[in-house]
């Protein structure tokens, strides 16, 4: 093999590497499947929390933070639950009445309602816990264009990991999809994006 011909095969080895690294640094979606527009995500469903089925349609008239997690989730979701308590607790208090925030575990087989409900609890009154079967989570997470992947690494019930994408999705007072914030939104920036939706100025 030439010199040259070695060349060109390293540049586009190099190239293809180059591709595939913006792709998953840049999306949700696995690597292969279409990718959909914003327009596209969103929509209503139904999940399971200690008090009962709750659905985004309960929600009507009010701001909704959604976030897709798990309880056992050892750094990402706490610091996400941490800047969603704090973006509410920057709203006035007229503004809080009007804004709730929904953790998704995308773990159901490990996390119970009681321990949803416990670990919502602890971080905000206006927060709430649900989760559902696999099927149901596979079908919401498309939806809204989330990831998470369930990983065996083990024999045992219990011996699997997850990987999940973070995003903090802003929902208006009508059940529409208005933003998906990255995991480094700011407590300020999730607040702020919350007011304009709520003061009807909401931007994708």
């Amino acid at each position: 093999m030439s010199k040259t011909t070695f060349s060109v095969l390293i540049a586009t080895v190099i190239a293809i590497v180059a591709v595939v690294g913006l792709f998953l640094t840049t999306t949700d979606s696995k690597f292969g499947e279409k990718k959909r527009t914003f327009s596209d995500l969103g929509g209503d469903f139904t999940l399971d929390s200690k008090k009962g089925p709750i659905s985004l349609t309960d929600y009507r008239g009010k701001v909704v933070i959604l976030y897709f997690g798990f309880l056992t989730c050892p750094e990402v979701c706490p610091n996400s639950m941490a800047v969603v308590k704090n973006a509410l607790n920057k709203l006035t208090a007229e503004q809080l009445r009007s804004t709730r925030a929904i953790l998704v575990s995308v773990d159901p087989r490990r996390d119970s309602l009681d321990d949803l409900a416990e670990f919502a609890s602890f971080y905000h009154d206006n927060l709430v816990g649900v989760t559902g079967s696999q099927q149901q989570i596979k079908r919401i997470t498309d939806q809204y264009g989330a990831y998470y992947d369930i990983e065996e690494i083990g024999s045992g019930a219990q011996d699997y990991g997850i990987e999940h994408s973070s995003r903090y999705y802003v929902i208006d007072p009508v059940g529409n999809l208005i933003a998906a914030m990255r995991h480094s939104t700011t407590p300020n920036e999730l607040r702020a994006q919350i007011a304009q939706v709520l003061n009807g100025r909401s931007e994708t």
